[in-house]
């Protein structure tokens, strides 16, 4: 009966709650997009090493990103080559990045990384000759690495390598039963791995996955991933559920994915889960999962070129505007100037009133009934209060004073129209300008414009980030250095619509 119990919680998780994943935007990767990079996780940090930029430039820069402060830091540098599609995971509090290629050479030199220290330490070599394009899962202190590729489609593996952090030592295990593949995605969850798809010598993509058991040194066969074939995916495990998705169906003609599937081993099947639109399909993006509650998502790929956005999952979010049914009742006695505040999750969206109710002189406040949006650079904030931010105008209600700010003017913000034969006039604010920390462009009708990018450029052209076009978008800027910066809007076919400067001090 317990195991009964705990699958239909499994089932039920899978298909009610989660049927949707929601992704919220983060502060973007520093510099220029990039994608076949390397990540790990070390106390609750999420890193980000070397890949290859936008400018073609193959890296060895190490990141660190604070999911709290929502900053990124610069660390010391990997000490290997500049090279992208290294092999990395994480143990303990231990980062592990290695092998790789550019575009001249493959690698085989293996290093560990000290966050408590910011230091690398040369470990053991890879013995199984070149490879990169290879993932990667760990069981307790020990990493496995699955298949991937030597140079080519002409040599790709099938082989699987353990890694010992104790003693440092490369064993080779039992060869992974699919064929030779690169672009797998491999994930653990408890005592066992998994891996799948990918792409084989022939240029066939596959939908099929394993397990396997370390106490035996055996695969066993799971059930596919569903849908069309798809490669170059990425996958995140949690609460003992293995999450892949976003990647490419197609070879020739790619199409990029950013749903995914959640994989439930009680009873061996997949659940789908879209993303939210402004969620840009992607693949050869990294995902991490720190202590089974933050998930981050980083570069990649897009229809576009390089990506530089980073996406945390929104841990028991709600798609509805409306969760419950709370009220403040005649039953309910406020003395003096003693407020109630009800917390939830649930938002009301209002759009042009305001209601207060009020008991003689005693205002009444239901923090969790009224919700709005900022359009400019003014922000409020006051504890035990209310605030209501319309446009240009903010009304703060405190205590049993009505204070009144009217028309406040806001001189950083740039405001100006562009003209579409269907939508005719979409008016735009970007704010604030100049910035040292954020920018920010609001549309009053980015529906209009569905499927088109901003690109957040240089002075010499070179393109920082992009980011789809939406109603309020914003770019971290805190890393650039000062100087004269554009924001240009980019259609379906590749025209420019507009391109705005901005000035970073």
């Amino acid at each position: 009966m317990k195991n009964l119990l705990q699958t239909l919680l499994i089932l039920f998780i899978s298909t009610s709650s989660l049927a949707q994943l929601k992704w919220e935007s983060k502060a973007s990767l520093p510099e220029f997009g990039v994608d076949l990079a390397a990540s790990f996780t070390a106390n609750g940090k999420v890193y980000f090493c070397g890949g290859r930029k936008a400018n073609g430039v193959y890296s060895k820069d190490l990141w660190e990103f604070d999911p709290i402060t929502n900053i990124w830091t610069k660390k010391t540098n990997y000490p290997g080559s500049g090279s992208n599609q290294c092999i990395s995971f994480s143990i303990g509090n231990k980062g592990y990045v290695g092998m790789g290629a550019s575009s001249t050479r493959r690698y085989t030199d293996f290093y560990e990384y000290n966050p408590t220290s910011n230091t690398w330490t040369a470990k053991t070599n890879f013995p199984g000759g070149v490879i990169y394009s290879a993932p990667s899962f760990v069981i307790g202190d020990t990493a496995y690495v699955v298949g991937g590729s030597c140079g080519g489609t002409t040599c790709y593996k099938n082989s699987l390598w353990m890694y010992v952090q104790s003693t440092n030592t490369w064993t080779q295990r039992a060869n992974f039963p699919g064929g030779n593949r690169a672009t797998m995605t491999a994930f653990s969850i408890g005592q066992f791995g998994y891996a799948g798809q990918g792409v084989s010598s022939s240029i066939a993509l596959s939908n099929n996955y394993w397990k396997y058991n370390p106490a035996t040194n055996s695969w066993t066969a799971i059930a596919s991933f569903p849908g069309t074939a798809r490669n170059a995916t990425t996958s995140f495990t949690k609460s003992g559920l293995g999450y892949v998705g976003c990647g490419q169906t197609g070879w020739s003609s790619p199409i990029r994915q950013n749903n995914f599937y959640a994989y439930t081993p009680a009873t061996d099947s997949w659940t789908n889960l879209t993303s939210n639109d402004d969620f840009i399909p992607r693949l050869l993006t990294q995902a991490r999962a720190i202590d089974d509650s933050t998930i981050i998502i980083m570069g990649g790929r897009g229809d576009y070129g390089y990506l530089a956005d980073v996406w945390q999952l929104k841990l028991n979010s709600d798609t509805c505007d409306y969760q419950d049914t709370t009220f403040v009742t005649d039953t309910t006695f406020i003395n003096d100037t003693t407020f109630t505040t009800i917390y939830d999750t649930s938002y009301a969206i209002v759009k042009d009133t305001q209601t207060v109710y009020k008991l003689d002189t005693i205002e009444v406040y239901v923090i969790d009934t009224f919700y709005r949006t900022i359009f400019d650079t003014t922000y409020v904030t006051n504890f035990d209060t209310v605030t209501t931010m319309i446009y240009d105008t903010v009304t703060i209600y405190t205590h049993d004073t009505i204070t009144r700010y009217v028309n406040i003017a806001v001189e950083d913000t740039l405001n100006f129209s562009i003209y579409t034969d269907n939508c005719f006039n979409i008016t735009h604010k970007l704010y604030p300008n100049p910035s040292s920390e954020m920018v920010y462009l609001f549309s009053n009708n980015a529906d209009c414009l569905t499927g088109y990018r901003l690109e957040f450029i240089d002075a010499i052209g070179q393109i920082l980030e992009t980011k789809p076009y939406a109603t309020l978008v914003s770019f971290d800027v805190r890393s650039y250095a000062r100087a004269l910066y554009f924001v240009r809007l980019i259609g379906k076919d590749g025209d420019t619509l507009f391109s705005k400067k901005v000035v970073i001090r």
